[in-house]
């Protein structure tokens, strides 16, 4: 509430108004292009220590996995996935 950035004092005194489309225009689909994929960093750091753990849920209906990557400069990662038994 009080802190470095606190988010009331920047409020609006009125929320703003997001502009109506009336009608979508139809596209072609010979001219529909492929959604191209996003460009990403790649990681240059170097894992120092990886940690890998498998836990079966309580209802036993799925596995969850947890990864802790440890890189070079002392960061810390938490990778988390549920995975079916399929």
């Amino acid at each position: 509430r009080n802190g470095i950035y606190p988010l009331m004092n920047f409020a609006v005194s009125r929320p703003h108004a997001l502009p109506r489309v009336l009608s979508q225009p139809q596209e072609d689909p010979q001219k529909a292009k492929t959604p191209t994929p996003e460009p990403f960093d790649v990681e240059t750091r170097k894992v120092v220590q990886m940690q890998c753990n498998l836990e079966l849920n309580e209802d036993k209906s799925q596995w969850h996995l947890t990864l802790l990557l440890i890189l070079e400069d002392k960061l810390h990662r938490q990778l988390s996935y549920d995975l079916l038994p399929s």
